[in-house]
């Protein structure tokens, strides 16, 4: 019952899912569809539906092959690895979280939108239940000075109003008390001002249970926390695999397994990072405490060991482009984003001498913006004539091939939840989400509408 009462999320319309008693026992929470219940505060019992409730039992040990070991690949490894399943994780690179999951920082948060739609739904979802794993993962645990610092850090987010439209979106999300003010919460400019530590010039809305992480850091803590297999420099071969899940990127030239069929589009991204003097007063005075969110984003600043602090800012947001050199316009770019909103910093660290990085990596979106997680059931004539297509067509007709990507930049919140997702279908376990939101995350949703509307699953659409 502590374990129920400290992880109890608030009272969206949906099926929730909270892991108790160390993951020993999985509770799905189903709330009432009574709208007026949404902005209240405390629970009722007349909100649920119902609950079900999972006790974990032992199981044969399937063999479980991933391929792909950024936020994705290691939140899947950690699910399935904690029910008892034997996993490899396969990394075609000579180094495991080397792409977009090696950002240096990395933010919890999502846009909540006015309407209820799917995609929102998932996203509300997602947030939450990720909340609640970072939280158990690191929310407990003392941190010295001396110490590892946890990747995790719970310091909320701001969501700043820089334009009119998004000035507009507030103000009806607060009008209309779309969510309870526990989970998204209007500011003026000043208020905002006060809970970033830093001055601010437009009004804000705060998310308390956001936070910021260290990508590489919590995919080595999750890996770390069973016994997971790491073969970096691979790709896997053929075996008595129970089930073969791709979980990459955008899918390169020469990607064994990968959905290249599918309508997944490249979105590059370059951030920004400046490593100043923790005694630099006047610059770590100015240095946000919580992640501001607007046109781009600035992180809280990351301590070192060596009294040195990175502050991280950005990030470019250029769809259907692959390449990962650095450019000097996004760089550009990300300074002017920084000195828009917050200019006193960006002239203290204009006038310093300070050493800058600028990291470029690549995410994956498909074009109906929902992620690609499920087993991979018809084949979408692959080319049998190649090795590898011939493998992914055994998988896909035997039903072990598995897919989880497309997160696009909501890594950090989707991948607890949809890893959560996957892990209890592979191995035959109660799903949390519910049967619409599966649906419109299934790898084989294009094929279907293909079917139904006479269009070519290479082309997309928004069906």
């Amino acid at each position: 019952m502590r374990d129920f009462q400290r992880e109890l999320p608030l009272p969206f319309f949906a099926s929730q899912r909270l892991v108790l008693a160390d993951g020993r026992v999985v509770l799905d929470l189903l709330v009432s569809k009574d709208s007026a219940s949404l902005a209240c505060g405390p629970w009722l019992p007349e909100q649920l539906d119902g609950c079900r409730i999972t006790r974990r039992h032992d199981i044969k040990a399937p063999r479980i092959a991933i391929l792909g070991s950024g936020l994705a690949g290691c939140n899947l490894a950690h699910a399935l690895a904690s029910r008892g399943a034997r996993v490899s994780v396969f990394e075609r690179s000579a180094l495991a979280h080397t792409g977009a999951s090696g950002n240096r920082q990395g933010a919890l948060y999502i846009k909540p939108a006015l309407a209820w739609s799917r995609e929102n739904r998932l996203h509300v979802l997602s947030y939450q239940f990720a909340h609640r794993f970072y939280q158990r993962q690191f929310g407990r645990e003392s941190h010295s000075e001396a110490g590892p610092r946890p990747p995790w850090q719970h310091c909320g987010v701001l969501h700043l109003a820089q334009n009119e439209r998004e000035r507009a979106r507030m103000s009806q999300l607060h009008q209309q008390a779309v969510y309870p003010e526990r989970f998204i919460r209007s500011l003026s400019f000043r208020d905002a001002a006060r809970l970033a530590g830093a001055d601010l010039d437009c009004p804000a809305a705060a998310m308390p249970q956001g936070g910021t992480l260290e990508p590489a850091k919590l995919c080595e803590h999750l890996l770390a926390a069973h016994d997971i297999q790491v073969l970096t420099h691979q790709s896997v071969q053929t075996g008595d695999w129970d089930a073969v899940v791709w979980a990459g990127g955008h899918p390169q030239a020469g990607d064994e397994l990968a959905p290249t069929h599918l309508p997944l589009r490249p979105i590059r991204g370059q951030i920004s990072s400046v490593c100043i003097a923790a005694d630099n007063t006047l610059s770590m005075a100015q240095m946000p405490n919580q992640v501001l969110s607007g046109d781009g984003y600035v992180m809280p600043p990351l301590l070192n060991t060596d009294s040195t602090v990175w502050l991280t800012f950005g990030a470019s947001y250029a769809v259907n482009r692959s390449d990962r050199g650095i450019s000097e316009e996004e760089m550009s770019d990300n300074s002017r984003q920084l000195a828009r909103t917050l200019p006193e910093l960006a002239a203290q660290l204009d006038s310093t001498g300070i050493s800058r990085e600028e990291r470029a990596a690549i995410r994956c979106a498909s074009t109906d913006y929902m992620p690609v997680v499920g087993n991979a059931r018809i084949p979408h004539g692959r080319n049998s004539a190649s090795q590898n297509h011939s493998l992914a067509e055994t998988l896909c007709q035997e039903g072990r091939l598995w897919y989880m990507t497309a997160f696009g930049s909501k890594g950090l919140a989707l991948a607890p939840l949809l890893a959560e997702q996957l892990a209890c279908a592979i191995l035959a376990e109660p799903t949390p989400l519910e049967p619409d939101l599966a649906e419109g995350i299934d790898p084989d949703r294009w094929a279907r509408r293909a079917a139904l509307k006479g269009y070519s699953p290479s082309t997309g659409g928004t069906g």
